[in-house]
C-alpha cells in the first residue's frame, strides 16, 4: 500500500480462509488463500441472517459478532449443496474439488482506493438501482477503513450486483506469465501498483472474442483483517493469536 493512496471502506466479511485443491495449487497459490468475493465466501453462509446480501456485513462489530457465531442464527454448518454447485460452476478453467472448511473465521474489510470509489459507486447504482446494498452505503459515506492488518490486494471484478474473484478466471496465471507478478503467501498482491496492472489486463477487450469474456469491470481491492480488535476487546472468537507486534502468529 503505498504512502500516499487513501482508501474508503467498502464492506466487511467474516470469512474462512479458501483451501484450493490439490490441482489449483501448483499454480503460484498458496495453500490458504484470502478472498472477499462472492465466489468464495459465499461457500460460507452461516455468518448472515439474510442470503440477500452475501457475504457483506454493513460494520465492522456486525462482521465481528459474524466472525464470533454471536449473531442471531449463525450456527457453523456446511454450506448448501446449491451454493458449492454454483462456486465449481464459476471457476471456469479447470475441473475443481471444492473444499469447505468450517475452521477458523476470519474478520476482513474490502476497501477501494479513494479514486476508484465514485466510479464503482455509479457502476453498482446502474445494476442495482438505489437497493441498500452495505457497499453502496459505505462507498456513500466516503469513510476510511478502521486501523487493522493489511493482508494484500485482491483484484474484483463486479457485474450484476456481484462481485467475483481474479482467481476463479485463473487471472493470476496470466498475470505471471506476462507481468511476472505472482500473489503473495495470502494469495493476495503485494501492492497496489501490481493490482491496478492486472485489473487493467482483465478490463482489456472485455466481452470481446480477445479480451476477457465476460463484461466484468475489474478493479483493486485492498484487503485488511480485523481479528485482534476482538481479542484487544477482551471478547471471545478472537481467530488470532498475537505477538507484541500485532501480527499474527
Amino acid at each position: 500500500m503505498s504512502d500516499d493512496e487513501t482508501y474508503v471502506v467498502a464492506a466487511f466479511v467474516a470469512a474462512h480462509r479458501w483451501l484450493p485443491p490439490a490441482s489449483y495449487r501448483p499454480v503460484h497459490l498458496p495453500a490458504e488463500v484470502v478472498s472477499v468475493s462472492e465466489c468464495l465466501t459465499d461457500c460460507h453462509p452461516h455468518d448472515q441472517k439474510s442470503m440477500s446480501d452475501p457475504p457483506w456485513h454493513r460494520s465492522l462489530d456486525d462482521a465481528l459478532d459474524a466472525a464470533a457465531g454471536d449473531a442471531a442464527g449463525c450456527v457453523p454448518e456446511p454450506a448448501p449443496e446449491h451454493i458449492i454447485k454454483r462456486v465449481l460452476k464459476r471457476i471456469t478453467n479447470r475441473t475443481v474439488e471444492e473444499e469447505v472448511t468450517l475452521g477458523t473465521v476470519h474478520t476482513l474489510a474490502m476497501s477501494v482506493p479513494a479514486s476508484d470509489a465514485d466510479g464503482l459507486l455509479t457502476l453498482m447504482r446502474q445494476s442495482i438501482g438505489d437497493y441498500p446494498h452495505p457497499i453502496l452505503t459505505n462507498l456513500a459515506l466516503g469513510a476510511p477503513p478502521p486501523a487493522g492488518q493489511a493482508l494484500g490486494f485482491e483484484v474484483l471484478g463486479f457485474d450484476e450486483g456481484w462481485f467475483h474473484t481474479w482467481l476463479c478466471y485463473t487471472l493470476h496465471e496470466e498475470a505471471a506469465t506476462r507481468f511476472g507478478v505472482f500473489p503473495n503467501e495470502r494469495g493476495l498482491l503485494n501492492t497496489l501498483a501490481e493490482a491496478r496492472l492486472v485489473s487493467d489486463m482483465a478490463n482489456e477487450g472485455r466481452g470481446t472474442v480477445g479480451g476477457f469474456a465476460e463484461e466484468y469491470t475489474w478493479f483493486p481491492a485492498l484487503v485488511t483483517q480485523h481479528d485482534l480488535v476482538r481479542q484487544a476487546a477482551g471478547i471471545p472468537g478472537s481467530s488470532h493469536r498475537s505477538s507484541l507486534t500485532g501480527e499474527p502468529l
